[in-house]
C-alpha cells in the first residue's frame, strides 16, 4: 500500500503555542509551535529525535505521542474526508455496476460520520522559559504550582524560577 500525506493545520494560540497532551498523565500544556523553515537556509542532516519530557509529570515519550484527543479526532475526520470517503464512493460505484440487470442484485447503504471541526485554541495558561533551553518555552495551566520540567532535557525547576512575566 502506498503512503498518503495529508496536510493538517492546527490552531495556535495568540502567542504561537500548540496544545499538547501527555500520554502518561493526560494533562494538557502548550509548546511553542515550530516556525516554517526558510527554504534558502541550509538543512541540517536528519537526526533521530529523542524523547521529550512532560513539563508536568516529567515522564518521557516519543515526539509523536503528544497529540490531544480532540486533535486526533480532527485528524481522523480529515483522513476520512480526504482518503476513505472517495475510495468508498469508488467502491460503491463498482459494486453497483456488478449487479446491473442479471441474477444478482446489490444494494449499497453507508452512513457518513459527521465531520469533526478543527479544535479551537483559547489564550490560556502561563508561559514558562527554561534557562537550559530558552528557545523551547512551554505554557502550563494557570493553577499549576508543582515543579516543571524542560521538554528537551527533562531538568526540573520550581515554577517560580521559570515563570515568564506577562
Amino acid at each position: 500500500m502506498s503512503e498518503i500525506s495529508i496536510p493538517l493545520r492546527l490552531s495556535l494560540d495568540s502567542d504561537g503555542f500548540l496544545r499538547r497532551e501527555c500520554p502518561h498523565c493526560e494533562r494538557e500544556f502548550k509548546r511553542l509551535a515550530p516556525t516554517p523553515r526558510d527554504e534558502s537556509e541550509p538543512t541540517e542532516p536528519e537526526v533521530e529525535t529523542k524523547d521529550y519530557f512532560c513539563p508536568l509529570c516529567h515522564q518521557p515519550a516519543a515526539p509523536g505521542a503528544w497529540w490531544t484527543k480532540s486533535q486526533l479526532e480532527y485528524a481522523q475526520s480529515v483522513a476520512y474526508q480526504e482518503v476513505v470517503r472517495p475510495r468508498l464512493a469508488d467502491l460503491e460505484e463498482t459494486i453497483k455496476g456488478i449487479g446491473g440487470g442479471g441474477l444478482i442484485r446489490v444494494d449499497v447503504k453507508r452512513t457518513e460520520p459527521a465531520a469533526v471541526p478543527q479544535p479551537s485554541e483559547p489564550a490560556d495558561m502561563i508561559r514558562l522559559g527554561f534557562p537550559c533551553h530558552p528557545a523551547e518555552p512551554v505554557k502550563v495551566p494557570d493553577d499549576w504550582t508543582g515543579e516543571v520540567a524542560c521538554m528537551v532535557c527533562g531538568v526540573r525547576y520550581p515554577i517560580g524560577l521559570v515563570r515568564s512575566e506577562p
